[in-house]
């Protein structure tokens, strides 16, 4: 196994995963309790039309006070998962931002203080992403994400902090595989369509 089960860990799904849900995606880890469960968000679903599924004013409260083109406004909102897709959590890569933000890898860190992100994002001179928000997310009961990873459908891989803010979110599955190398890196060259083989 190419990195432990735990917060911090990319899910990467294989070609024999079925389910729709998760098609090619890249799920990055936040929390795993054995016994109790286990959640994350996928990192590669912008949500780009399906933002008509929530209330736009409601997003653009989130960026409000940040100093971004409406264009990059638009690509910091994420499809997390399909559980509860009006519930939100956000990743940055600002350390210290107060609240309750938690590590999740180097560099990369969830929630905190809204507003204190805010006010970085006026003063933060880089044009990197720095945020992210992701509405919904990926859970899994005691047990069910081991059973798929025993059967294939997921391939684990330590997180990298600037794959999940990739500014070609299409290209994140690809470069997760290329990145862990061996047998993975040919996969990342298979098209979605295999008919275009």
């Amino acid at each position: 196994m190419p990195a432990p089960l735990e917060a911090g860990t990319f899910l990467i799904a294989s070609l024999g995963l079925e389910d729709p849900a998760f098609t090619r995606t890249v799920v990055l880890l936040l929390q795993h309790v054995p016994d109790e469960m286990t959640l994350g968000v996928i990192t590669n679903r912008p949500l780009g039309d399906k933002e008509k599924l929530y209330p736009s004013e409601e997003l653009e409260s989130l960026t409000d006070g940040l100093d971004i083109a409406e264009a990059t406004r638009s690509e910091m909102f994420y499809q997390g998962g399909p559980v509860e897709p009006s519930s939100l959590i956000y990743l940055h890569r600002v350390p210290d931002v107060g609240g309750d933000a938690t590590t999740i890898c180097p560099g990369l860190f969830a929630g905190g203080d809204l507003d204190a992100l805010r006010a970085h994002g006026t003063s933060d001179e880089s044009v990197d992403p720095f945020l992210r928000f992701f509405l919904g997310y990926a859970e899994w009961a005691p047990g069910q994400l081991e059973a798929e990873i025993a059967l294939g459908a997921w391939i684990l891989a330590p997180a990298e902090a600037d794959l999940v803010f990739s500014e070609d979110p299409d290209r994140i599955w690809q470069d997760a595989l290329r990145t862990l190398g061996g047998k993975y890196a040919p996969m990342s060259y298979i098209p979605e369509d295999a008919s275009l083989n």
